[in-house]
């Protein structure tokens, strides 16, 4: 099958494309309670075709598989579906109708993406080798949904898995592939610090915990640029220090939060030690109590060479040498990292700005919009590697 014919049925279900994707903007819900968001994406799974197997592996989370009528590995494709906790202020005619809640993160657009592959990829059954799960997973900014999906088993036959993320610091038109590392785990931190407090005229009497607290943040800068490796990527940011409340007296506890970002799983280890080690240390030395409370965040997502190296051919091939866009590593997180830790995959940049129009606000921004172009884009994508990965991956070396 050429390229002209899968653009033709690309074309066909594009305007489905955009219309879901505005139903889903206007009903965002939040990480875990994605109920209704799932439901629409159930009851369309099932209008598209008999052949699918719609599965449900979670409460919030919708499966589908397709099987090819040829012979081939099994392909998984991921959109993620939630949500973010922020108050919209674009002037879309389709903003969100709920207060507090927003796809600020192109989470409608992965979801919308993924329906037109598999609509489209039901037309192609025939064309098909292997199989196709598509995984539209609930609880990605939670950093939680990838390993709840793969804790059920679902994903145990997969021999490969692919995802991306709408990103408009990338142009429409364009995709932005990582070889290698992409995106860093993420860990947030809270610290507690105690101890007496006092008189600000009698600092004798009292401990000065907020001295401590700046000392403690000192040294995890010390810690990244003398102890973390400089060919290994690492970020301590403290965004969070709470203390006292009058100007004359000295606070009996101090709050610090923040976050980590790392690519390895040994240095990832390492700062968390050393941070707790700092923390108390330091409050001992002081004759203070220090405590910290981590919150696991997502692993680091580093694509699988060869399989980069396949999806590169297919954007080559289909989309032409110039719309590959070769990125650095990103500090962000997604928890796609997950089920690269267990299944050779690759995930990916869907260019989604067009500064000519004003879409260039980031992810997570309440005036976030994508050029909906892409969502075409992303689609044909997600057909084409499921037209050509399964047939390919036996020349492939898993690793």
């Amino acid at each position: 099958m050429n390229n002209k014919e899968i653009e033709l049925l690309g074309k066909k279900f594009e305007e489905d494309i955009i219309n879901w994707r505005r139903y889903l903007h206007e009903h965002p819900e939040l990480s875990m309670h994605e109920v209704e968001t799932a439901q629409f994406i159930y009851e369309k799974l099932l209008s598209f075709s008999t052949d699918l197997l719609v599965q449900r592996p979670t409460q919030t989370s919708v499966i589908a598989r397709l099987k090819g009528r040829k012979p081939g590995k099994v392909l998984a494709l991921r959109a993620d579906i939630d949500a973010l906790p922020i108050e919209e202020q674009t002037d879309l005619t389709f903003r969100s109708t709920r207060k507090g809640v927003m796809h600020a993160c192109g989470h409608d657009g992965h979801t919308a993406m993924l329906l037109g592959a598999v609509r489209i990829l039901v037309e192609l059954q025939d064309k098909l080798h292997g199989e196709v799960v598509f995984i539209f997973q609930h609880a990605e900014e939670l950093a939680s949904g990838a390993d709840e999906i793969l804790n059920t088993g679902v994903l145990k036959d997969v021999d490969c898995i692919l995802g991306g993320h709408l990103y408009n610091q990338v142009p429409v038109g364009q995709f932005g592939l990582a070889l290698g590392r992409m995106m860093s785990a993420s860990d947030g931190f809270d610290i507690m610090i105690t101890g007496k407090g006092g008189h600000a005229a009698e600092p004798d009497q009292a401990q000065d915990l907020i001295y401590l607290g700046t000392e403690i943040v000192q040294s995890f800068s010390q810690l990244i640029a003398r102890q973390v490796n400089a060919n290994d990527q690492a970020i301590i940011s403290v965004t969070k220090f709470n203390a006292g409340s009058a100007n004359n007296v000295l606070p009996d506890q101090v709050q610090i939060g923040g976050c980590t970002r790392t690519f390895s799983d040994t240095t990832r280890e390492f700062i968390l030690h050393q941070i707790q080690e700092i923390v108390e240390t330091l409050s001992t030395l002081y004759g203070a109590k220090g405590t910290i409370e981590w919150t696991k965040g997502a692993t680091a997502v580093i694509n699988h060479s060869e399989v980069t190296d396949a999806v590169r051919a297919v954007i080559e091939n289909n989309f032409g040498k110039d719309a590959v866009h070769i990125l650095s590593p990103h500090m962000i997180s997604e928890d796609f990292g997950s089920y690269l830790k267990e299944i050779p995959g690759n995930f990916l940049f869907i260019g989604s700005g067009n500064p000519k129009e004003g879409i260039t606000y980031p992810l997570h921004h309440p005036k976030f919009t994508f050029d909906e172009q892409a969502l075409l884009n992303g689609t044909l994508l997600h057909v084409m590697t499921a037209l050509t990965l399964p047939r390919a991956l036996d020349d492939i070396t898993m690793k």
